[in-house]
């Protein structure tokens, strides 16, 4: 294939082969993986606080349209997980949300 057909059909050039150390790539899984487990234990405990900050009221009565406290509780936390899932809120907006309302600040020390 020629340089023009090349340009005609979009192709570029063979892509650059880059070499990486397996301590390299060892050392990206493991900063991925605290990441993710930051995130994670972030929103374990963010989600909570948000719904009880925001929905105590509502939470407190023992029982609202047949549906105990406890499943009242479970289902605002899936909705408020399925918001940040869908990019609707992110964990800044979260951790921002904390600490401007309720004035708490998690971190792991």
């Amino acid at each position: 294939m020629n340089r023009a057909e090349r340009r005609r059909t979009g192709k570029k050039g063979h892509e650059p082969v880059i070499n990486i150390k397996t301590s390299d790539i060892n050392q990206i899984k493991e900063n991925a993986i605290m990441e993710a487990s930051n995130k994670a234990f972030f929103l374990m405990l963010a989600i909570p606080v948000m719904i009880i900050h925001d929905k105590y009221p509502q939470l407190m009565r023992k029982e609202v349209d047949g549906k105990s406290r406890e499943e009242r509780f479970v289902e605002l936390c899936i909705d408020l997980y399925d918001s940040f899932e869908r990019d609707f809120i992110t964990v800044d907006d979260l951790h921002q949300c904390l600490w401007e309302e309720a004035g708490i600040k998690i971190e792991r020390s």
